[in-house]
């Protein structure tokens, strides 16, 4: 039964890849109504649960890591589709190195290096395959946007994305009776971290005086679907952060000129904000009286545990995937003693069958030093602040154009993000990862075409 299921998931790979994919692009060629619904379904998509759009070869379940097994993410296959569009209709803003590529492929070969210190040498291999596909979204994003429309499908796609969102975890709080909502996401602090990752960006595109009336409202429901479903979370990070970021982008938009749009919705989202945190008061406070001082905050242990295996492998790492291996028993005895004496200090017995499968640091750069030692964390580091350059760059580019508060919102989302980071590692995960690649990928378009600009080729 299991090399049936095997075969069957073979097939549905392949045709996907290897004949939906393509038959996309030739379906798509000389269709731009075609490519921009392509382009905003493929954002709208990433809010549906990932069991919806990846498949997993090789699945090892009981595996606590971050990655499971080999991943196939179907919006690749659309976005092959989109590059082979690119490369019939003979298009010459067709790049197979976009502009950040080549970093990101070298942040995949360095922490290959990690395979050397790796208890599970295949381990180290998932993420690597994982990662190195994201560059298929990359290309055909980047391929698919040839103008201002294109980029408003993609957040379009986003922007119902977040309306349909809100409508699900509502559901899972008034009727199914839920506490902390997660919605089609895994977890909490994934969809709460994904919400503000492209509600902010939606933000500046309702505070753009060149934003259409029928537009503007529509990025102003999906805004304010953003900031009701992380108090659905009930996660009180994102909630400041989304908060910090909203009054950067008003602030952001005000330097531009004061206009009656922009008076307007700073009122209304403060009396919105006012509103529903009244409303939701009540759970918030039921999560302030949480103990969280460092002898109860279990972050604090798990990150004690990865500056152990970083000083123990600092160039490369205890490998790629390979923490769940390291600081568990049995193969991992001397990083989970760290773990187990700070439950011993918490005055709990120490059984040793519950350390089999310890939980993973919390911390995205902390997890990175872990696994891929000094040298995988710089490359990834480096790929981080070349993609807030593009940002910070390209708002200053187009600012004066319609463009500008958004790539202006993608910046602070980025930077609001890396910042998160500390504390969270969901950029490992399919639904943010593929987030922050789209984002990314706009970012290096229009650093593409600041280019062009600068060499008088546009």
């Amino acid at each position: 039964m299991e090399i049936l299921m095997i075969i069957i998931k073979v097939g549905i790979i392949f045709s996907v890849y290897l004949v939906g994919g393509p038959l996309l692009g030739f379906i798509m060629k000389g269709n731009d109504i075609l490519r921009k619904i392509f382009l905003g379904f493929t954002a709208w998509w990433l809010v549906r649960p990932p069991s919806d759009f990846t498949l997993m070869l090789y699945s090892i379940e009981t595996y606590r890591g971050h990655t499971k097994g080999f991943e196939f993410n179907f919006l690749e296959g659309i976005a092959i589709g989109l590059a082979l569009n690119a490369i019939l209709e003979k298009r010459h803003d067709f790049k197979l190195l976009p502009p950040g590529m080549l970093l990101w492929l070298g942040w995949i070969m360095v922490s290959l290096f990690s395979v050397v210190n790796a208890l599970e040498p295949l381990y180290v291999f998932m993420p690597a395959f994982k990662f190195l596909k994201m560059g298929f979204i990359m290309i055909g994003v980047f391929a698919a946007i040839r103008g201002e429309r294109d980029i408003l499908a993609v957040m379009r796609g986003f922007a119902i994305g977040l309306i349909t969102q809100v409508i699900v975890c509502l559901w899972g709080r008034y009727v199914e009776g839920g506490f902390r909502i997660t919605g089609w996401f895994e977890h909490q602090n994934p969809m709460s971290m994904w919400t503000y990752m492209i509600g902010l960006p939606i933000l500046g595109l309702a505070l753009s005086n060149e934003t259409s009336k029928k537009d503007m409202w529509l990025y102003l429901s999906a805004f304010a679907a953003a900031g009701l479903t992380i108090v659905l979370t009930v996660s009180r990070a994102s909630l400041a952060v989304f908060g910090v970021g909203a009054v950067l982008l008003l602030l952001g938009s005000l330097v531009k000129g004061f206009t009656p749009r922009r008076i307007s919705i700073a009122i209304l989202g403060s009396l919105g904000g006012l509103l529903v945190m009244a409303i939701a008061a009540d759970t918030f406070m039921s999560r302030i009286g949480v103990d969280s001082s460092p002898k109860n905050d279990l972050r604090m242990a798990l990150d004690k545990q990865s500056r152990a295996m970083l000083e123990d492998h600092p160039v490369a790492g205890i490998g790629w995937n390979n923490y769940g291996i390291a600081n568990s028993r049995p193969r991992g005895n001397k990083y989970s003693a760290i773990l187990e004496q700070w439950e011993k200090n918490r005055g709990r017995r120490i059984v040793p069958r519950l350390f089999m499968s310890n939980p993973l640091t919390e911390s995205l750069y902390w997890l990175l030093l872990a696994e891929t030692g000094y040298l995988g964390f710089c490359f990834f580091l480096l790929f981080m602040i070349q993609t807030f350059w593009f940002g910070v760059r390209n708002t200053l580019a187009f600012w004066k154009t319609p463009l500008g508060l958004l790539f202006y919102g993608i910046t602070v989302s980025l930077a609001l993000t890396y910042l998160h980071g500390q504390v969270e590692r969901v950029l490992t995960q399919t639904k943010n990862l593929s987030t922050w690649i789209i984002l990314c990928t706009i970012l290096s378009k229009a650093e593409w075409w600041r280019r062009l600009e600068k060499r008088g080729l546009k």
